[in-house]
């Protein structure tokens, strides 16, 4: 069974929780037994962080990186739309070489390439929506590049024979958003690669807490991407609360311009206990977590949080907002702590509820790590995944397009 899976981001290009999916999703499907044979999977993606333009990765799996023009962030929709010209050209090239069963695209970014090759050759279009644009806008496209976002979301969830979500949040998203029926949606959870996490030596924990807690310092932690939908500036807020009551609480802030925050951090008066650590490497980010007190995810918008179980699989404590399918994943004194999201009182709350109470952080801790294992492994999630896909491929046999 041939699929043609379209992404904007694959490895070594991988910007956030997008690219991560698209890497673990792919690394496992090649090889699945369906209806068909085998899957035999080839990707069609961007080059913009080198990496060769052929890639034969396994007997089952073969990328191909195309050269696009530079990046332009003043007009991101309209070089989008351009550069999907060239994956059209080059996706027909293949599908004329070797029918495919069915395309896969990921979000919006490949979202024209993926309508255009389903309408010319008749191939059902299987959608994954990561994050909706108005979501990202808290509901509201106010520019017009993200009202042509939107436009295309809507477009794409309406030409596709099923759109996969990871969350029920994100299901009820895109029904109210877009009036995408509720029999064309599945839910599919993201996943994590369990075996790829460090696990940290004594060592390593030992040299860590001495950069960071010299004298017994508490140590929260955020990691991801420094933007208004990922609520670092809450967590922030909630700093003088905190250290009120723990004076030796102390905030590890990770992640690329970081320091545009500094001026809301000096605002508060917390400069001493805040420290932007800029972009860390994955190695750094899994042993930080086996560090620190608690890793804090203080979101408003999230549509999963891939983030929270690499957390959890690694023992990490894990402080979360209660928002989207970061609610979903992180539940409430179960696994986690959830707070309400875009309220700092409330992250102030929940970390007295995680200081005063070990014992009860330690039964969560173990919960955590043992659901990560049980239910987010990425061979289980390939497997829902191929079977979609070759459900998919039957129903287009007795199928009169």
């Amino acid at each position: 069974m041939r699929i043609l899976e379209l992404s904007w981001e694959y490895p070594p290009y991988i910007v956030g929780g997008m690219g991560q999916h698209v890497t673990g999703l792919i690394r496992n499907l090649g090889g699945r037994q369906t209806a068909f044979g085998p899957l035999q999977v080839e990707v069609i993606t961007t080059r913009y962080a080198n990496g060769p333009a052929l890639e034969q990765a396994g007997d089952n799996l073969t990328v191909h990186r195309i050269d696009l023009p530079p990046l332009d962030t003043n007009n991101h929709y309209n070089h989008v739309i351009a550069c999907n010209d060239a994956l059209i050209e080059f996706a027909a090239e293949q599908i004329r070489r070797e029918p495919f069963h069915l395309i896969h695209i990921h979000d919006w970014l490949v979202g024209a390439a993926g309508i255009a090759l389903k309408n010319q050759f008749k191939l059902p279009l299987a959608v994954t929506i990561h994050a909706t644009e108005r979501g990202r806008q808290q509901g509201y496209p106010v520019t017009a590049a993200s009202q042509q976002i939107d436009d295309l979301e809507r477009r794409i969830c309406h030409e596709a024979w099923k759109v996969v979500v990871c969350s029920a949040y994100m299901a009820s998203e895109l029904s109210a958003y877009f009036g995408t029926p509720a029999d064309k949606i599945v839910v599919i959870p993201n996943g994590i690669d369990i075996d790829g996490l460090t696990v940290a030596t004594e060592t390593e924990v030992a040299d860590l807490r001495r950069r960071y807690a010299p004298n017994g310092e508490r140590l929260l932690f955020y990691v991801g991407r420094i933007v208004h939908e990922k609520g670092v500036h809450v967590l922030i807020n909630a700093m003088p609360a905190i250290l009120a009551e723990f004076p030796n609480a102390r905030l590890l802030v990770a992640g690329k311009n970081g320091r545009s925050l500094a001026p809301l951090v000096h605002a508060l008066g917390v400069e001493h206990a805040v420290q932007f650590l800029g972009f860390i490497p994955n190695r750094q980010r899994d042993l930080l977590y086996q560090t620190v007190d608690a890793a804090v995810f203080p979101s408003i918008y999230e549509p999963f949080g891939i983030v929270a179980l690499e957390a959890m699989a690694l023992g990490c404590n894990v402080i979360a907002s209660d928002v989207g399918g970061l609610g979903e994943v992180v539940r409430h004194m179960r696994n986690g702590l959830t707070v309400f999201p875009d309220n700092a009182e409330s992250i102030a709350w929940a970390v007295h509820e995680l200081f005063t109470n070990p014992a009860a952080a330690a039964q969560r801790r173990k919960t955590g790590c043992a659901e990560v294992t049980e239910r987010y492994s990425w061979p289980g999630i390939a497997q829902q995944t191929a079977q979609l896909f070759e459900t998919i491929a039957l129903e287009r046999l007795v199928t009169n397009w």
